[in-house]
């Protein structure tokens, strides 16, 4: 978690650390610092609770908890959508961890009514909140102070962020999110989805905004779309523009023609996790190829689990 020093002028310090100083109560009396056997389900606080060196007390994670790449060794409680009572029992936990997916809201309440102590952190998954969820995670685990390092990498991220997005010099790049193209129907990303929220915040335009959730495109409606950027989830780095070009959808479109289709790890782009604000500065800098990036400034975190364990 830590960030090169150059990376930062003075005044963006000085932001840091009334910055910190702000958030000092909030990291006071921890709530389940006990606790010692803890069950994750969302890759997210998966990440945080690592980050926070906190790992040893996991005994059970969901199986989108794939960052970093040990997590998986960790036994699985199932999706997080459909965690398993008797599995979660089974590992006797202290407290029970979720993002706002959790559920279902039978095996929880079960859950509960069996003793387990559960939190679910509805109000902290999105893009916004990412601090918010670091420091209840901290409060949850009594690692309040191993939680400060991470939330100034977090503000260095959005400020840097800021940077790019205030010396843009061209109006917001239409983009269309595809989280898949399987059978040759790709899926996209609209309103309410964690898509929607990098794009938006990364100063793109979200070109299928105009309904909620995620949706197959028609050959047509892709057609009209006509974005100029592509941006899938995959390989991250990966170059895909030969493979949507092969799809009637996308190969007369802007982002085909110009090869301005961009690949990026699920977890690291949409997780919301530690990680996440970085990826949007990456996002924001594609979007924008005159946005200044501070001198000096490294992507200093593991964009892929496999890239964080060489």
């Amino acid at each position: 978690m830590s960030v090169e020093s150059g990376d930062k002028t003075k005044g963006e310090m000085m932001i840091i650390k009334i910055f910190l100083f702000s958030i000092l109560g909030l990291l006071s009396h921890p709530i389940f610092a006990d606790a010692e056997r803890i069950v994750v389900s969302g890759g997210s606080i998966t990440e945080i609770v690592y980050a926070l060196g906190q790992q040893d007390k996991i005994v059970g994670l969901d199986s989108t908890s794939v960052f970093p790449a040990s997590a998986t060794t960790k036994p699985q409680i199932g999706y997080v959508r459909r965690i398993g009572v008797e599995g979660v029992l089974a590992l006797q936990p202290d407290l029970l961890i979720g993002e706002a997916d959790t559920g279902p809201e039978k095996s929880l309440k079960q859950l509960q009514d069996m003793g387990v102590k559960t939190v679910i952190l509805s109000a902290e998954d999105n893009f916004e909140h990412i601090e918010e969820k670091v420091i209840k995670v901290a409060k949850l685990l009594g690692a309040q102070q191993q939680a400060a390092p991470i939330l100034v990498d977090i503000k260095h991220q959005r400020t840097v962020l800021d940077g790019i997005l205030a010396t843009r010099d061209k109006p917001a790049p239409k983009v269309l999110f595809v989280l898949s193209a399987r059978s040759g129907q790709p899926l996209a990303a609209g309103t309410g989805t964690s898509a929607d929220q990098v794009i938006t915040a990364a100063g793109g335009l979200n070109v299928t905004a105009n309904f909620a959730g995620w949706k197959p495109l028609s050959v047509e409606s892709a057609a009209e779309l006509n974005p100029d950027i592509i941006v899938m989830m995959g390989n991250h780095g990966s170059n895909n523009s030969d493979n949507l070009a092969k799809l009637p959808h996308f190969q007369f479109s802007n982002a085909i023609k110009n090869q301005q289709v961009f690949t990026f790890d699920g977890a690291y782009l949409l997780g919301m996790g530690p990680r996440t604000p970085q990826a949007v500065v990456e996002l924001a800098s594609l979007f924008y190829l005159n946005g200044q990036l501070p001198q000096g400034y490294q992507f200093s975190h593991a964009k892929t689990a496999q890239s964080a364990s060489l």
